[in-house]
């Protein structure tokens, strides 16, 4: 295996362990919401606030960990980063809306379906738009 291949596979089995982390804190908080009357009809807005708070956790983690980014973050990074998670958060708010009102799925089997429909888009989209590497 390449040396470029090797760090794009490393990263990739990082970015899924955080993602692992990421999933837990916002099935968590959105699990915790849906308990709620409001938040059960509600869904999609708990859904954004237990995307919002995994995405805090991947920031940090991504950038640090996973991409071995020690720099601070500028405001062009920034800007991608958020750019590319609302995409991410687009593609899962909308398999989850399709998974619960297209075939009646219940609200937690729909999140986690939706959670892993959004992975690649977002593995991607921060591998090569947030933190790529920098040109020698």
């Amino acid at each position: 295996m390449g040396a470029k291949l090797r760090t794009w596979f490393l990263q990739a089995v990082k970015f899924g362990l955080v993602g692992v982390m990421n999933t837990a804190v916002d099935y968590g908080v959105y699990a915790l919401l849906v308990m709620l009357p409001f938040f059960r009809e509600q869904y999609l807005l708990a859904q954004v606030l237990g995307y919002s708070c995994g995405l805090l956790n991947s920031l940090y983690f991504n950038k640090r960990w996973t991409f071995a980014q020690k720099e601070k973050m500028g405001g062009g990074q920034l800007i991608r980063f958020l750019l590319v998670n609302l995409v991410a958060l687009g593609v899962s708010s909308g398999l989850l809306f399709l998974l619960r009102e297209g075939i009646f799925m219940n609200l937690y089997g729909a999140k986690l379906l939706a959670t892993i429909g959004s992975l690649g888009v977002n593995f991607l989209g921060n591998k090569l738009l947030v933190f790529r590497e920098k040109k020698a």
